[in-house]
């Protein structure tokens, strides 16, 4: 076999220490000689030879594996299922051995002697569902919009003697993801938090919050870098010229909160954290950001200390798919004995029968519909408190990581905050941002006392 591109193209493909530790542990054995592994992940950042790594999988899989092989290049989309598959049909062209015993199509691979078969997949689960796959080399999971293709070819195999699936992928940006609940899940057998000896899992990735710029941290995701097959220069180019959150997930194959750029300064949210905590009795500012179901629900409070814009956040998941409306009321009477309650901004959508029912007993209640006229200025306004470091909150992690799992929306008035493409919660920033833009903001003449809208 030779290598097809890159800085070695044309070479005979020779494994190097790291690939041959993997194929090793890939391939381990029980003492009854099936493979230990039935599931595996492999996580590298780009670069990194996953391609030939799977096409060495795949083929072997074809032609080692047991008598009607059916092996299948899965991914997202046709298009990144090929990648690994083209890799293993150029291997075999350019093979007079392995073009001896194979026959090469277009969308497949056959071994006549073994009635063994490799093909392709589209993305289409659906359309799997009878397929009997011995060998999957599942390429970029992380962009698998669901668990359907992969559930699909995992159940599929269980006829199968000694079946192996495998991922190989870089980091994504949604834990929630078929791709990101395995990534947790091998954390936590690494960890021997979990008990599963047939789970393999190897990840390379650079520690979290590193510098970019730390070659050190280059190395523990790209192990091709310390055996001269990446270029050092290509990667001072990306940390350079590309986006922050595009080198942490692709470069250095960590997870990231979105899948687009922060829309916050890298650390600027951290140079916030503080000691100053809220004053009882001083005049204080809510925000409310409701949910019935999937989401979180937040009530963010605020108030001016020294010079300071102080926040703090409580945030309820809901339970079984409901949320308890009367714990946030709740809480919002317990926290008017507590502190000097200016006004209670809310997004009406969820809301409204409460925050009724509240301002009839006299709460300063101020409907805060979420549109671009009101939520264009008010992010603008955040992120003014938050990189001049006006603000300060107490380091809450479920606070902090909906702050930075937003993302900027674009408008023609301007820029809001949304979750992008990824499905972590955002419910406290937006809570905050209502909070801090009526505590910082002139409100505008109130024509019924205790309940108004802006």
């Amino acid at each position: 076999m030779h290598v097809s591109k890159g800085i070695r193209a044309g070479d005979a493909f020779i494994l190097t220490p790291w690939q041959r530790q993997l194929i090793n542990a890939l391939y381990e054995r029980r003492a009854d000689g099936l493979l230990r592994y039935k599931r595996s992940v492999i996580g590298l950042g780009r670069k990194n030879g996953k391609s030939l790594i799977g096409s060495l999988i795949a083929l072997y899989g074809l032609i080692e594996g047991e008598h009607g092989a059916e092996v299948y290049s899965a991914a997202g989309d046709r298009r990144q299922a090929r990648v690994v598959f083209d890799e293993a049909k150029w291997q075999v062209q350019q093979s007079p051995a392995l073009s001896g015993i194979c026959k090469v199509y277009r969308d497949a691979i056959e071994v006549p002697s073994t009635h063994s078969i490799y093909r392709v997949l589209s993305s289409d689960a659906k359309l799997q569902q009878g397929l009997n796959p011995s060998t999957v080399v599942f390429d970029e999971l992380h962009v698998q919009p669901n668990a359907e293709l992969w559930d699909a070819l995992t159940l599929g195999s269980g006829a199968r003697r000694d079946p192996q699936i495998v991922a190989i992928t870089t980091a994504g940006y949604d834990l929630q993801s078929i791709c990101g609940l395995l990534y947790g899940y091998g954390q936590k057998v690494c960890r021997q938090e979990i008990d599963d000896e047939t789970f393999g899992f190897w990840w390379w990735e650079a520690a979290e919050g590193c510098d970019l710029n730390d070659r050190a941290a280059w190395l523990e995701a790209n192990p091709n870098l310390a055996e001269g097959l990446l270029d050092p220069e290509d990667m001072e180019i990306a940390v350079r010229q590309t986006s922050e959150v595009s080198v942490r997930r692709y470069r250095l194959n960590q997870w990231v909160r979105t899948a687009a750029d922060s829309w916050l300064p890298q650390g600027a949210w951290e140079l916030c954290r503080s000691t100053l905590d809220l004053v009882p009795g001083a005049a204080t500012w809510v925000g409310v950001d409701m949910a019935l179901k999937r989401d979180t629900t937040a009530v963010v409070l605020v108030q001016h200390v020294q010079d300071k814009v102080v926040a703090r956040a409580k945030i309820w998941l809901p339970e079984g798919g409901v949320l308890d409306v009367s714990a946030v009321e709740s809480y919002l009477r317990e926290i008017a004995q507590q502190y000097d309650l200016q006004e209670i901004a809310y997004d009406p959508a969820f809301f409204q029968r409460t925050a009724e029912a509240l301002a009839e007993d006299g709460f300063p209640m101020v409907e805060y519909p979420q549109s671009p006229q009101r939520m264009v200025p008010a992010c603008g306004n955040l992120y003014d408190l938050i990189v001049n470091q006006k603000l300060a909150h107490d380091g809450n992690p479920i606070f902090s990581d909906q702050v930075l799992s937003a993302a900027q929306k674009m408008k023609d008035s301007g820029w809001t905050l949304s979750k992008g493409k990824s499905k972590r919660k955002i419910d406290a920033v937006i809570a905050l941002a209502m909070a801090s833009d009526r505590a910082t903001t002139t409100p505008e003449p109130v024509a019924e006392p205790g309940f108004f809208v802006v």
